[in-house]
C-alpha cells in the first residue's frame, strides 16, 4: 500500500507504483537468487457519471480495491404554470 500512488485528475483515474520481489533457491551445489524489481503506470478514462469526491482505496492482504461511486442524478424538477 505504501508504495502505491492514485491520482484523479479530468476523468483520468491513473495508478502508479513500484514492485519488487526476491526468490531465493538452495540446493545441493549452487544457490540461485532471483530478483524482480520495476514500476507500473495504469491509467483509466472513466465515465462522467464517476463522482471524483468520494474514491476510495483500501489493500489487504496484497488485493488494492478502488470505489468509485456514481454520481447521485438529480430529479426532474415539476414547475408549475401560474396563470
Amino acid at each position: 500500500a505504501k508504495d502505491i500512488e492514485i491520482t484523479m485528475e479530468a476523468g483520468v483515474l491513473t495508478l502508479k507504483g513500484e514492485r519488487a520481489s526476491d526468490k531465493t533457491e538452495d540446493r545441493e551445489g549452487y544457490k540461485r537468487v532471483e530478483r524482480v524489481r520495476g514500476t507500473f503506470y495504469r491509467s483509466f478514462s472513466l465515465p462522467d457519471t464517476a463522482d471524483a469526491t468520494r474514491v476510495e482505496a483500501t489493500s489487504k492482504d496484497g488485493v488494492l480495491e478502488i470505489i468509485l461511486p456514481k454520481l447521485v442524478k438529480s430529479q426532474p424538477r415539476r414547475i408549475t404554470v401560474n396563470s
